[in-house]
């Protein structure tokens, strides 16, 4: 068998649009060093090594004024709303070409449908004028009169992918370019410089971006060839560079390409390759009949809790490689269930939508939609002739827990009033509350009574529910009398120790704190969005706003000094955010890749891993001294808030 996925690439049948912007005329505030820089040496590469022909590369340009010397002879267009639209939807249409190459540096937004808006430079702040990249994408896949042309594209954005809602001094508008049904032979493939919602790096000592930096190193080496037909390959390779980048501290991105086919339009299995002419038979794909009466039943869902744990059941029940990029695709769970549909196991005759939607009914806390949904898995399984769909496993049963609630007394001097609960098998029992507020070293005995109760035994974790002034207090270094002979322990060694600020989570900011929890539930921890890290330069008035716009992050790593934590505390409550860890005062945060290095050991950390994974820090932790006390805890707080595990507010009485 022949496959197109080899074939020679003719340069002269290659055309481009590069574009780098580093002068904006919307503000000086918007000069990005080195993106003009970055455009050229991709058009470099293309009229060098890959032979594309000079008058064939549309190079775009915006240099600041100390660059202009430098790249004046490459280019006499400058990457207007007007000269951008001619070329990529006038003047390249009409050109007879096989690859079609659009390479942009410059600003990035993503809208409310995660589509990226690349700001012009003649842009402004009235009218933000902007090519909406995935528009224009869908535009060029379209079907027309020339169906044999351009039957291969790609898309490279180096750029950032931030909410524009946190823009809000900017006006976007709406923008399209027409739809047309797509052309069944065209293929795409677009690679961006971060996942949605990250910050793409500049290079400031270098005048380039990271990014393609690390991309024009890998391309140096290759011909055209070997880049377009290996590009999945040279996609990867960029990931594990920005992998060893992140763990050494050097990156924070996380490049991300997104493609569904390759040239010879073989379908994915997990993240590889499959042709379908040498894997043999595979799972059925779901007929037009299961999608719609599908789509009633997901119109207008959100994801519900579990939806992340039911997508790698579909993986895990049909044999299928689990996708590397973790997160959920964007779009909803018709996006989903789609995406699914795609990625069709080996082990088993079932399309993995059919475990999916077992899953999330099983999980539903509405019956009739269970009902409706279990139905449908069983008519389209029976009607498709798929393997028997089996139960979804019962979910890990959720460790007991001491719920400590400390309310301040407004008439005593650091005394607070005490309540105690013990939360196991779904529910909350009150086990004790002071009849007087109780300075905090009464509190300390009155927790190690708790601990040595009989009714107490056995707790995992203990939740301090506490005022916002009692955040900084190093509960998790706590030392009790609860061990054997009275020995000393401290919480943080024993427990699962956090604190909680629930008092703080009202007007508009509950609104968002519940939102975010949902969306940990739908998505899981594993979800690279998840997880925002701050450093002391991150941290700004708006950085409550940032926070809040889009549903992630749900977790926040502040790697900050002591002098901007309380800022970045009144920032994570005011955008609801509901977990989050902080170094103690007194201690810094870690030198060498930040808090993700420090807790993880690597980039990829399970959020629902946390309160566990910082016990065993503590554990493994060496000394250190604090106020002339040697302490073994590793010297950082969490915050977990689940707006779900909040006992009633009444008193025992």
């Amino acid at each position: 068998m022949t496959s197109d996925r080899h074939e020679k690439i003719d340069p002269h049948r290659v055309f481009a649009l590069v574009v780098g912007i580093e002068s904006y005329g919307i503000s000086h505030q918007w000069d990005l060093p080195g993106a003009a820089r970055d455009a050229v040496r991709f058009a470099e590469w293309l009229t060098g090594p890959a032979g594309v022909p000079d008058e064939q590369v549309n190079l775009l340009l915006s240099p600041l004024a100390r660059n202009r010397q430098e790249t004046a002879h490459r280019s006499l267009l400058s990457p207007t709303q007007e000269n951008v639209e001619r070329i990529l939807f006038k003047e390249l249409p009409a050109c007879d070409g096989d690859l079609l190459w659009i390479y942009w540096a410059g600003h990035g937004y993503l809208d409310q449908t995660h589509q990226m808006l690349l700001p012009y430079a003649d842009a402004t702040r009235d009218w933000t004028a902007h090519l909406n990249l995935e528009a224009a994408l869908r535009w060029w896949k379209g079907s027309g009169p020339a169906d044999d042309r351009f039957r291969r594209q790609i898309a490279i954005g180096d750029a950032c992918r931030v909410d524009a809602r946190a823009a809000r001094e900017l006006n976007f508008g709406d923008k399209d370019y027409g739809a047309r049904p797509p052309a069944p032979g065209r293929r795409q493939l677009t690679l961006y410089a971060s996942h949605a919602g990250e910050v793409a790096q500049n290079l400031a000592d270098r005048g380039a971006g990271q990014f393609t930096d690390t991309l024009m190193r890998r391309l140096s080496k290759t011909t055209l060839d070997e880049t377009v037909n290996g590009l999945v390959g040279i996609a990867r390779s960029l990931q594990a560079d920005f992998q060893l980048l992140r763990t050494k501290g050097l990156a924070w991105q996380h490049p991300q390409f997104v493609i569904d086919r390759d040239w010879s339009g073989s379908t994915i299995f997990g993240d590889r390759w499959t042709d379908p002419d040498l894997a043999g038979p595979g799972a059925p794909c779901l007929d037009q009949l299961a999608w719609k009466e599908l789509e009633p039943l997901l119109r207008g869902r959100r994801p519900p809790a579990h939806t992340h744990d039911a997508y790698r059941w579909a993986f895990d029940i049909t044999g299928c490689a689990f996708p590397v990029h973790r997160g959920l695709p964007t779009g909803g769970l018709m996006a989903i269930a789609h995406d699914l549909d795609a990625r069709q196991g080996r082990q088993r005759h079932m399309p993995l939508t059919l475990p999916f939607i077992r899953y999330l009914a099983a999980r539903s806390p509405e019956p009739g939609w269970a009902e409706a949904a279990g139905a449908w898995v069983d008519a389209t399984r029976e009607r498709l002739g798929s393997a028997p769909v089996p139960a979804p496993p019962e979910p890990d049963p959720e460790p007991p827990a001491l719920h400590v609630r400390l309310t301040e007394d407004a008439e005593s001097d650091g005394a607070h009033w005490v309540s105690m609960w013990l939360y196991r098998e779904g529910a909350f029992e009150a086990v004790w509350e002071s009849d007087r507020p109780l300075a905090l070293a009464e509190v300390q005995d009155r927790l190690a009574d708790q601990l040595l109760a009989e009714h107490a035994a056995g707790p995992v974790r203990i939740e301090f529910h506490v005022p916002y002034g009692l955040l900084e207090e190093e509960f998790e270094c706590w030392r009790l009398p609860i061990g054997r002979r009275c020995k000393e322990i401290e919480l943080g060694c024993h427990y699962e120790v956090l604190v909680r600020c629930p008092d703080e989570r009202n007007g508009v900011a509950g609104e968002f704190w519940r939102r975010k929890w949902q969306w940990f539930k739908a998505h899981g921890g594993n979800d690279p969005k998840a997880v925002h890290e701050l450093g002391d330069g991150d941290v700004c008035d708006n950085l409550g706003v940032v926070l809040q716009t889009a549903d992630p992050p749900v977790c926040v790593l502040a790697g900050v000094s002591e002098r901007h934590l309380l800022d970045t505390l009144d920032a994570v409550l005011d955008a609801g955010v509901p977990i989050a860890v902080w170094p103690r005062r007194g201690y810094a945060a870690p030198a060498h890749g930040g808090l993700m290095a420090a807790l993880a050991g690597t980039d990829r950390m399970d959020v629902g891993r946390l309160p566990g994974l910082l016990r065993t820090l503590r554990i493994a932790a060496p000394g250190v001294h604090a106020g002339g006390v040697r302490r073994t805890s590793f010297p950082v707080a969490l915050m977990w808030d689940d707006p779900e595990r909040v006992p009633e507010r009444r008193p025992l009485s």
